[in-house]
């Protein structure tokens, strides 16, 4: 929240809860989130709650709604996964395949930073709005064994209610030993 407010002036809420399917018996935690995980889920929150910023100021809103976070277990293919969806409320997508593109990016100042370049202040962002942020995320989650997948949150195509990434985590660390 404080890179959000720091950069955009306000910052939305964010909520974090377990699957409803999931009991506290259910779950279980990572024994450590490694700075490749943390790196993901960090930008995957900074895009949902610029795009809620970004939204909401269209609409003359003061304060945005919230992100929300929802993690469990998930088991596929017999193996087991931590699943975390980071919801957001915000402009969605227009074009899912190229979300994933290096060096694609919706942002309007995307070229227009050499102010901020020259700013060494903590909240800057150095590689913001470049279109770095979620392919290397998704890269970085594939080469341990993970996924990174985003999509509209009603229906393919409907870009006006915001869109849900779902990061797939492997608890199996033998991904992590071969890379």
């Amino acid at each position: 929240r404080h890179v959000c407010d720091a950069n955009l002036g306000v910052a939305p809420d964010v909520h974090i809860q377990p699957e409803e399917r999931v009991g506290r018996h259910d779950f279980q935690p990572p024994p450590i989130i490694r700075s490749w995980l943390h790196h993901a889920i960090v930008e995957v929150t900074k895009n949902a709650m610029t795009s809620n910023v970004q939204k909401h100021s269209m609409q003359s809103e003061s304060i945005p709604p919230g992100v929300h976070i929802s993690f469990g277990t998930k088991i596929m293919c017999s193996s087991k996964y931590l699943r975390i969806r980071i919801k957001d409320q915000g402009i969605g997508l227009m074009n899912k395949e190229l979300a994933f593109g290096f060096a694609q990016s919706s942002s309007q100042k995307r070229w227009d930073r050499l102010q901020e370049q020259q700013s060494y202040a903590a909240v800057r962002q150095p590689l913001g709005s470049l279109g770095v942020g979620l392919p290397l995320s998704r890269l970085m989650l594939r080469v341990f064994g993970g996924n990174l997948d985003v999509s509209n949150n009603d229906g393919e195509g409907d870009a006006s209610s915001g869109c849900t990434a779902t990061l797939m985590i492997s608890y199996d660390d033998s991904h992590i030993a071969e890379n």
